[in-house]
């Protein structure tokens, strides 16, 4: 017995997808796949598109909010920047190893950094913020 490919080549009028709201036809399941694929591509694009935009907005917003460069309780390197996003919102993040935390408080962000210690954690790879 072949594969299920080689009988749907021998039986088109069995293959699913080859069937239009339960009729067959094979010409419009071809183009509504088509545009579907089509969209998808678009949809792909935009959210890239808009990831780019997102990414550029927190690189400006950490840049406009360097409160100090500490130690880094991980790597012990003078690489921690530690951002003040707003009144309420800080953020601790490694240049060197990549470890992050982020509190209410620069103390708070501080202390979440010092726990992640061991978690593996980096910021590069997709922070909280």
């Amino acid at each position: 017995m072949g594969d299920w490919s080689e009988y749907f080549e021998d039986f088109p009028e069995e293959n699913p997808a080859n069937l239009v709201n339960g009729t067959f036809n094979p010409q419009l399941a071809a183009q509504i796949r088509a545009q579907e694929s089509k969209q998808a591509e678009a949809t792909r694009a935009a959210n890239a598109e808009l990831n780019v935009m997102i990414s550029k907005a927190k690189s400006e917003a950490k840049a406009r909010s360097l409160l100090v460069t500490e130690d880094c309780p991980q790597c012990g390197l003078k690489e921690l920047n530690t951002y003040k996003i707003s009144d309420t919102f800080y953020l601790c993040e490694c240049q060197g190893c990549g470890i992050y935390g982020k509190g209410t408080t620069h103390q708070m962000a501080l202390e979440r950094t010092s726990d992640a210690i061991g978690e593996f954690k980096d910021w590069r790879d997709g922070s909280e913020y």
